[in-house]
């Protein structure tokens, strides 16, 4: 849980002290994001600084009362190449995902794996506060000895991923 919070407090420092660009017009400072790549969900909670960087906290979660909690927590920047209504841009992400079993799920041990990958995607803007996105991945992992998280236990993976999203971006106007 301090993970948690030290990323949502990192937020809110970088949202409070992001410089803009003197003009008279509004700009997206931040938003949340919904976020499917294969069979998971998650969030994302935007962050921008300046017109073509943004940083997300992401957050994956699921659980069973019988099963256990799975849940991945990551960072990801953004960089963005023009911020038109198709927005192309390149990403990085870091992060783990962890299991922590049950106290009823006793064949099973906790286990975290680590995460990093690069992405290109680009978001389509219905207006300055909307857009969908779709991003290709290429994702490594380093699994935990118990994890079969990527059906490789205690070895390292590479794979290429899709993710698509829908993001809600909150405005401010320029000083």
């Amino acid at each position: 849980m301090k993970i948690i919070y030290c990323t949502l407090l990192l937020a809110v420092l970088i949202t409070f002290s992001s410089s803009s660009v003197a003009q008279d017009t509004t700009h997206r400072v931040i938003g949340i994001s919904a976020t499917i790549q294969a069979a998971q969900s998650g969030i994302m909670i935007p962050i921008w600084i300046g017109n073509h960087f943004s940083i997300a906290p992401s957050l994956t979660l699921d659980w069973g009362k019988t099963i256990g909690t799975d849940y991945a927590i990551g960072i990801v920047p953004k960089y963005y190449f023009k911020t038109n209504k198709l927005a192309p841009y390149i990403s990085a992400r870091v992060g783990f995902a962890s299991f922590a079993p049950a106290e009823e799920n006793t064949t099973e041990t906790s286990t975290t794996d680590l995460l990093a990958g690069i992405g290109f995607g680009a978001e389509y803007f219905f207006d300055k506060s909307f857009s969908f996105g779709v991003e290709l991945q290429g994702n490594f992992s380093k699994s935990d000895h118990n994890s079969m998280r990527f059906g490789n236990p205690g070895g390292e993976n590479f794979n290429f991923a899709t993710m698509v999203s829908a993001n809600i971006y909150f405005m401010r106007k320029r000083k």
